[in-house]
């Protein structure tokens, strides 16, 4: 059972700080998307700059991969059991902590900076597999139940377009202010986000005090809980494995090599490339939690998933900037339909006790065959064309996209 956990009673937050919730939770998402993006852009950038391997940055994609599918699902477990605001608070300061670990790697060994990179990479991914468990966690509780559809838009929209405000100003930012700037710049946007976390209102907790230590059986039965619960929802876990052969061909790594070789963008212009979605996130974050409420999740699910693979298949046809920052924005604005639908569906689907667990276990299930896949493209990418990638990629993406309409279970599903 739970040892002095503070366990969340199932009622919201008073209803004069619903407003000031949505408005600090999506600050925060949108303040750690733009710290995430210019830390994982520089890093990457910098790593297949200086050794000029496809392969190599690839390694940094795989990573997060490979931390979300053997220790997501513990991490689950954790979250279902402690403070979920304490755990964001804690895990956005220790990403903050990384990028001066990083920046002084560089000033002292900088001969080892490529290693340094590869470590903290680690260390940043097992601190962001906290992240996304525990707001899901919060939200409901928040902001209410009848508001996860809409607040999962704005969160959505202002993540992506911090995301790609972030690769937009990083590539700038590393010209002018160089890799230790950009670390610190990271580091203090790390800082800020955990005092929004804090800044945060809840309910009253609930302690409950068990026995004084948990061992490991204790442990596994809970995950054994989560793993029965996804197990026993069909139309959740059909969306799972249509996630994880879709994420089979996951080739988001890849745009920055096919900017810069096929398209010989620069690390400015492959900025101005992520630029360009910019304000499509932000006016579609405006009304895709009211637009996804008028139609059942299959239909956003296959449609969204259809049109972002034929623009993935299209940029690999193409060498005009102008066309691929076309191309980008379309894909961002359907991607952004598909990740409210399946996020609001991952929180409303699951028991408050059980959802960090079972969010993990997706996140897992999804990214199981990546780490390969991703090493598998770095190599490809650094022997075929990777106009070629573009293509399979993107048929398969878009026959995936085509699953969900063979599942009762999701065809069944209603409107949010």
């Amino acid at each position: 059972m739970e040892t002095q956990i503070a366990h969340l009673q199932h009622q919201e937050a008073p209803s004069t700080y619903v407003k000031r919730n949505m408005s600090f939770i999506v600050c925060t998402s949108a303040i750690g998307s733009i710290a995430e993006a210019i830390y994982t852009l520089c890093v990457s950038w910098y790593v297949l700059d200086r050794t000029g391997s496809a392969f190599l940055t690839s390694a940094i994609a795989a990573i997060s991969f490979i931390v979300n599918v053997f220790a997501g699902p513990f991490i689950g477990v954790l979250v279902d059991r402690i403070n979920p605001k304490s755990a964001m608070k804690k895990a956005y300061i220790v990403m903050a902590l990384i990028g001066v670990a990083l920046a002084l790697s560089y000033i002292f060994f900088r001969d080892y900076i490529v290693f340094s990179v590869m470590v903290m990479v680690i260390v940043n991914d097992v601190a962001q597999a906290f992240i996304f468990p525990s707001q899901n966690r919060l939200l409901p509780i928040l902001i209410g139940k009848d508001r996860i559809a809409i607040v999962s838009g704005y969160m959505s929209s202002a993540s992506n377009t911090a995301g790609l405000l972030g690769n937009a100003v990083a590539g700038m930012l590393l010209s002018l202010i160089g890799f230790v700037g950009v670390m610190l710049t990271h580091s203090a946007l790390f800082i800020l986000a955990a005092v929004l976390v804090k800044w945060l209102v809840l309910p009253k907790y609930e302690t409950k005090e068990k026995q004084q230590h948990q061992g490991k059986r204790q442990f596994w039965t809970e995950f054994k809980e989560g793993a029965k619960i996804l197990r026993g929802h069909n139309a959740l876990l059909a969306l799972t494995f249509m996630n994880m052969g879709t994420n089979i061909v996951s080739i988001g790594y890849l745009y920055m090599v096919i900017l810069k070789t096929q398209y010989e963008a620069t690390s400015s212009q492959y900025g101005f490339f992520e630029a360009t979605a910019v304000m499509v996130s932000i006016v579609t974050g405006l009304f895709v939690g009211k637009i996804v409420k008028k139609f059942k999740p299959v239909v956003i699910l296959t449609g969204a998933r259809i049109i972002s693979s034929s623009c993935m298949i299209l940029l690999g046809t193409g060498n005009s900037l102008i066309i691929a920052f076309i191309l980008f924005a379309i894909q961002t604005l359907f991607g952004i339909f598909q990740a409210v639908v399946f996020g609001t569906l991952l929180i409303t689907l699951v028991e408050p006790k059980y959802r960090a667990r079972v969010d993990s276990l997706v996140l897992s299930i999804s990214a199981f065959m990546m780490p390969a896949t991703v090493f598998l493209g770095g190599y490809l990418a650094d022997h075929i064309p990777i106009r070629y990638i573009f293509y399979f990629a993107g048929t398969w993406a878009m026959l995936m996209g085509l699953t969900p309409l063979f599942s009762k279970e999701v065809r069944g599903l209603q409107k949010l």
